[in-house]
């Protein structure tokens, strides 16, 4: 079996990622895009254009990675929504304001930024282990299915997270060192369970004002 390229990219600006006291906990929040997230979905989609043909489209089923991959795309589609591709799962602090869960939460808001624990988990939701699981899956399937071929995968920061931290040996529980920016590309070849990473958060399509790390 060829090895696969796959062309994953982070969703493009949203409400959540702004910085304040009402920034919400965007898990499984279906926060859409803003009018920045949409000018960065539009650059990626010239970018993607002017470079080789893509075979296929796949995506998050969360509004803001579904509309990225729709103007990014172009008419490289139709867009293929997977339930792997999700952000992870927050529970029962999902959409709530930041500060918010700091105040409600301390002690397990304390533990997630130790990045120490890949069974944590915020309550009622998905622990960084389950998350790295999931990712796997799903990418590694969407690579069987597409052998030899160029595929965009449109998805979050915690999955590219996964999957990277996975083919570099780094635990799920450490979910920075991998955290692409914004409507930026990240290129694997995949072939079986295993990738090669190719390129990381590229964003030379984006202008100097969109660019800014971890946006």
């Amino acid at each position: 079996m060829r090895p696969s390229l796959l062309v994953l990219v982070r969703h493009g600006h949203t409400a959540g990622n702004r910085a304040g006291p009402a920034t919400p906990m965007s898990g499984w929040t279906d926060t859409p895009l803003d009018a920045r997230g949409r000018d960065e979905a539009e650059a990626l989609r010239r970018r993607l254009a002017g470079g080789p043909a893509l075979d296929a489209v796949y995506s998050s089923p969360l509004s803001r990675a579904l509309e990225t991959a729709r103007i990014a795309a172009g008419a490289w589609g139709p867009v293929r929504p997977h339930d792997g591709l999700r952000e992870i799962c927050c529970g029962d602090v999902d959409g709530l304001p930041i500060e918010e869960v700091k105040a409600r939460h301390a002690p397990l808001w304390e533990a997630h930024l130790r990045q120490a624990d890949d069974d944590f988990r915020w309550p009622g939701g998905e622990s960084y282990r389950e998350l790295r699981a999931r990712c796997l899956a799903a990418i590694a399937a969407i690579a069987a299915a597409h052998p030899g071929q160029r595929v965009l995968v449109v998805t979050h920061a915690g999955v590219i997270g996964q999957i990277l931290g996975a083919l570099h040996g780094v635990p799920p529980a450490r979910w920075e060192p991998f955290r692409p920016g914004n409507a930026s590309l990240t290129s694997l070849s995949w072939q079986g369970e295993r990738g090669v990473l190719l390129r990381f958060d590229d964003r030379e399509h984006l202008s100097s004002s969109t660019r800014r790390p971890g946006g």
